[in-house]
């Protein structure tokens, strides 16, 4: 029998040898019997996306849980990861369930459970659907029913208010925006209509996703790129496979970094919205967000790597914004999680509300603060070896300096970070998901970043 743990965000195997109907049918079971200990007759929704047989996956886990008593909510057709959790908090659901694998390769698809906040089941929940399936115990047969839903007029209707949509078309601003295979299409097109400054890109289903990964890294947005330069567009804009996650290309054709997509979701809400709120950002995140802040008077928070840390402070409080590097960002006057969707149309609102282009604000950003330059090195490790990985980057602290640089402050929030300046860092951290030590660096230059991941590896290589 196959031993199935939940990382960071939801369970994810590969289709066809973990991540079976067997297998399946154990997590919804599991996930049954969690939810049946704290609610007699559960209301979910069901949702799915764009990546192979995932309907079909869908109806199974909405016939199984109604098998169990439950009255499930299922779409009637694949949609973005963060409708499902909006679904839950309007329809007063107890929660949703998600199959995707969302930034995943073709290969492989998952489980992702949402709380009845809409946000990501924290480790804890998880942990306790994981012991329910170490039993093997199985939900009695009760009555439910599976019942069909679609939201998509009422969710485009709430980006449209969360998003000035008018004021980006009142603007005039060219954008191609990429779907990367993923359900986002109709909704983009919902909300802008005929707009001419509209290009779309890969709308359209694809379970091989074009032969890339749907994740919006630079690697796969090479196309998005050429786009924006040959259509002469202000900007590009992408989500994920899953629409839950964003990236930008600038108007010169570059891809830039999630860091500055945070940077200008900040300033946007304290200086044109003017907005009173605190902005959450991890460990990994860069240290311009404090600068700015601090100027504006909001107050940075910082927490460990996973958005799910700050989905729990949006909970608690939602007059929060907070965002991590992998290009997840959520707003507390909308939801404990996050939007790619929404996260790409207040990008537009900035540039249409700045009347400027992002190569502009990105020289204003750099004249007025310096520059904020970052890069990541990932590792394979063996398991046997962390300890003393982890004990020679320790040792760092008493030699007092990095690449002949002094050591100001250190800080295990998450792993161990170095901070070199109020602009410089080295952070090293091992992945919750993977057998990788990820090395992080954040530096006035980008030779300087390079040589602080050169150390880095220096260290690390050969233990």
């Amino acid at each position: 029998m196959d031993i199935i743990k939940f990382g960071t965000d939801g369970w994810r195997a590969k289709i066809g040898e973990t991540f079976t109907f067997e297998n399946l049918g154990r997590v919804t079971d599991a996930y049954a019997l969690n939810m049946l200990a704290g609610v007699k007759r559960p209301k979910v929704a069901v949702g799915y996306d764009h990546r192979f047989m995932s309907e079909k996956y869908a109806a199974f886990t909405a016939g199984r849980l109604a098998d169990a008593g439950f009255t499930v909510y299922l779409f009637d057709s694949a949609v973005p990861t963060p409708l499902v959790s909006w679904a839950v908090v309007e329809k007063k659901l107890d929660s949703g369930v998600v199959i995707t694998s969302s930034h995943n390769p073709y290969t492989y698809n998952g489980f992702k459970i949402k709380n009845r906040y809409g946000a990501g089941a924290t480790v804890e929940e998880t942990r306790a659907v994981e012991t329910v399936l170490l039993t093997g115990k199985k939900p009695a047969k009760r009555s439910g029913r599976v019942i069909a839903l679609n939201l998509d007029k009422e969710y485009a209707a709430k980006l449209s208010k969360l998003a000035d949509i008018e004021a980006i078309k009142r603007s005039g601003i060219k954008f191609v925006f990429d779907c990367m295979y993923g359900p986002g299409e109709r909704f983009v097109k919902a909300l802008f209509g005929d707009y001419e400054g509209l290009t779309v890109l890969h709308g359209k289903r694809d379970p091989l996703f074009g032969g890339i990964t749907p994740e919006p890294v630079r690697a796969n947005l090479r196309e998005l790129e050429r786009e924006v330069k040959s259509r002469g567009a202000a900007v590009g804009v992408a989500i994920d496979g899953d629409c839950d996650r964003m990236a930008f290309v600038s108007d010169k054709g570059a891809y830039i970094t999630a860091h500055k997509a945070l940077v200008i979701q900040l300033l946007h809400h304290a200086k044109n919205r003017k907005m009173k709120f605190r902005f959450i950002k991890t460990i990994s995140g860069t240290s311009l967000l404090n600068r700015i802040a601090a100027e504006y008077g909001i107050k940075i928070i910082e927490t460990p790597v996973g958005f799910k840390y700050i989905g729990d402070l949006i909970i608690q409080d939602r007059a929060t914004i907070g965002g991590e590097e992998s290009g997840g960002i959520g707003f507390g006057y909308f939801l404990p999680e996050r939007d790619g969707i929404l996260s790409n149309l207040l990008l537009l609102e900035f540039l249409a509300k700045e009347g400027r282009k992002p190569s502009q604000v990105l020289a204003s950003l750099d004249k007025k603060y310096g520059k904020y330059e970052y890069d990541r090195a990932d590792v394979t490790f063996d398991a046997k070896k962390r300890e003393k990985i982890m004990d020679k980057v320790r040792s760092l602290e008493a030699s007092g300096s990095i690449a002949g640089k002094r050591i100001m402050r250190v800080s295990t929030l998450d792993g161990t970070k170095y901070i070199l300046s109020e602009r410089e860092w080295l952070l090293f951290r091992f992945s919750g998901t993977e057998p990788l030590l990820r090395i992080y660096s954040e530096a006035p230059t980008l030779k300087a970043v390079k040589k602080n991941l050169a150390f880095g590896l220096k260290l690390v290589n050969g233990i």
